[in-house]
């Protein structure tokens, strides 16, 4: 992905190349100052975040925390206890939750999926792959999050990291595609 911000007569305006999981390349521009309030409410929006120091765990728990109807999480290391305890809170008030975690995960013992699980999150193991290494978060039909963040304290305070928020309905579609493909041969944790 490439970003470049540009200010044009005091107007920031960004420009990201997306490309697709056809690899078929998607230009989307924000330039929030010339919208009408009714406009920037139905905007595409993009946030970068990056650690360490950058806060992505508590924007990531804000993100879950707005959530209303689904999350779908796809993640290679999942030790976050923040972030699990959001997910719980999250399906305790009635979001349905899925998690997809690398099959490494299932015999980690110091993850957080045995918890998930019993607080309502529908947890799924992907070993079909040698690596299930995507880090996706997926929320309402509406948020992407992904980058190269695992849920791990080390990732929050010590690795350099970058997540980018994403509210694009055809970046959404693709994320959401690929991760039904993924949970088409993902097996749900036992117990």
């Amino acid at each position: 992905m490439q970003v470049r911000s540009h200010l044009f007569y005091g107007r920031a305006v960004f420009s990201v190349a997306l490309l697709t999981t056809f690899a078929v390349p998607a230009i989307y521009s924000y330039s929030a100052l010339a919208m009408t309030p009714k406009e920037k409410s139905r905007a595409n929006r993009l946030e970068a975040l990056f650690s360490p120091g950058g806060g992505i765990e508590s924007r990531i728990v804000e993100e879950i925390g707005a959530a209303r109807k689904q999350i779908r999480v796809q993640m290679y290391i999942f030790t976050s206890k923040r972030i699990a305890e959001a997910l719980c809170q999250a399906a305790k008030r009635g979001v349905s939750v899925e998690v997809i975690l690398d099959k490494s995960q299932e015999k980690a013992t110091y993850g957080p999926w045995r918890t998930m699980r019993r607080d309502g999150v529908n947890v799924y193991f992907d070993s079909d792959h040698e690596t299930a290494n995507s880090k996706i978060v997926l929320i309402d039909d509406r948020v992407v999050i992904t980058g190269s963040y695992n849920f791990t304290k080390a990732a929050e305070e010590k690795n350099a990291e970058n997540v980018l928020i994403v509210q694009d309905r055809s970046v959404f579609q693709a994320y959401r595609e690929s991760f039904e493909n993924h949970m088409a041969h993902a097996r749900k944790a036992a117990g």
